[in-house]
């Protein structure tokens, strides 16, 4: 009999030390998980999935617009095609250069394009004795080739091999890149290279 009470004893006081020990790590780990920043914020830290939809939706979103993009490129390169006229921005002015209502320099600048910016035209005007026109593809106005200060110096380049955007094909591609991992990390998957 007092053998087995011991035993009892030692079985209780185990039990009684594994409570302990449970209660202490479950303690520690609330504390660590909700303290002040609650447990959706921690697990959002570590590439948890969205469980709302809402991100992953936008992000399958941009993926495909990203595939698209890329796919009409890549079949006007297969077919020899030119993917429209896209310029960029050179000049070295601190404005940049003015966009026009009407293809005159003396006419209304509304707005301007800064250094680098790209652009998509679809349509060129050539007036004697003045620069190039340019036609914005997106309805803002109009720009010209050439600074009217300095008829050698070009204020804009015209950009080969640009599709989509502005972009080339490895822009594209690495567009469809950075789309399909944020896609994958907002549903809480690891791409391995």
């Amino acid at each position: 009999m007092p053998r087995r009470w011991s035993l009892e004893l030692r079985r209780a006081h185990g039990f009684r030390t594994l409570a302990v020990s449970f209660l202490t790590t479950s303690a520690f780990l609330h504390e660590l998980f909700a303290h002040d920043r609650g447990v959706q914020s921690f697990l959002g830290e570590i590439g948890a999935p969205d469980l709302s939809g809402k991100k992953r939706q936008a992000a399958a979103q941009r993926l495909a617009e990203a595939r698209i993009a890329l796919e009409e490129a890549q079949s006007l390169q297969a077919e020899g095609v030119s993917s429209g006229l896209w310029y960029q921005v050179i000049t070295e002015g601190e404005d940049g250069i003015g966009i026009r209502k009407e293809p005159d320099l003396t006419a209304e600048r509304v707005e301007d394009l800064v250094k680098g910016s790209v652009f998509e035209v679809d349509d060129v005007v050539q007036n004697e004795g003045e620069p190039i026109f340019l036609r914005l593809k997106d309805g803002r106005g109009w720009v010209f080739d050439l600074t009217p200060v300095d008829p050698e110096t070009p204020t804009v380049k015209r950009l080969e091999g640009v599709y989509a955007n502005g972009k080339t094909l490895p822009e594209l591609e690495d567009e469809v890149r950075q789309a399909r991992l944020e896609l994958d990390r907002i549903r809480g998957a690891r791409r391995v290279s």
